[in-house]
């Protein structure tokens, strides 16, 4: 929040938004453009053109945001329906392979399968990361083999397939989160920068305009004039 000392004895202060709030800080700029603007030139805030360039490199970072998230959710419901396959065609593996080896399950390990020593249970992969090892592993060891050799359910070729399917879409996954992430540390730094010169925009109309003193009037350019709290007025 913005408090102005220029007028210590006021009823009032001027309340900015905090640079976080993204939005806020880009409706007040536009605010106080847009008022300034209706002023005769002569009467025009030197700030005003800080702030116009400010305001045109909105655009560009907001897309980048909507576009990044786009694209993030929307990997990740691809990346949701892969998972239920994964865990299907797991299932075919096991069972596959438990068929083969009944009396050593202890073979189901080359295919990718990891086993509690103390009871020599299989254990199921519950993560992503885990089933993505697993499916590795079993093309890694059913290519090593004979083709006459390999199992035929699943089909090796849908393995592959789905393995590097859960791969791409982890890899746009990944590329919407970055973008996401690089649009909002510009969103910041151009609310930061906004934010400094409205705070400036702010001082400046109070000294030169309204005479060092805090008026109502400067809601007319956007900001908010609130009246100070018993507190705050003896503490000022």
């Amino acid at each position: 929040m913005f408090r102005c000392i220029l007028d210590v004895n006021s009823p009032y202060h001027v309340e900015l938004p905090d640079c976080k709030e993204r939005e806020k800080v880009r409706w007040l700029a536009e605010a106080f453009v847009s008022y300034d603007q209706s002023l005769p030139l002569a009467e025009q805030s030197p700030y005003t053109p800080e702030l116009i360039a400010l305001l045109a490199q909105c655009p560009p970072y907001r897309q980048g945001r909507q576009q990044g998230e786009a694209q993030r959710t929307i990997a990740s419901e691809s990346l949701k329906i892969l998972d239920q396959q994964t865990k299907k065609v797991i299932e075919d593996i096991y069972y596959c392979l438990r068929a083969r080896f009944l009396d050593t399950p202890s073979r189901l390990e080359a295919w990718g399968f990891n086993m509690k020593q103390t009871t020599r249970h299989i254990l199921w992969p519950h993560t992503r990361a885990e089933r993505l090892t697993l499916l590795s592993s079993y093309i890694e060891q059913e290519l090593s083999r004979p083709e006459a050799s390999r199992l035929t359910t699943p089909h090796l070729p849908d393995v592959i397939q789905l393995r590097d399917a859960i791969k791409a879409k982890q890899a746009i996954y990944k590329a919407g989160l970055t973008r996401r992430k690089q649009s909002n540390a510009i969103g910041y730094a151009l609310a930061q920068q906004m934010t400094y010169a409205l705070r400036a925009a702010g001082t400046f109309l109070i000294s030169r305009r309204f005479n060092y003193t805090i008026t109502r009037d400067l809601e007319n350019w956007g900001y908010k004039v609130v009246k100070k709290s018993a507190q705050t007025v003896e503490e000022g």
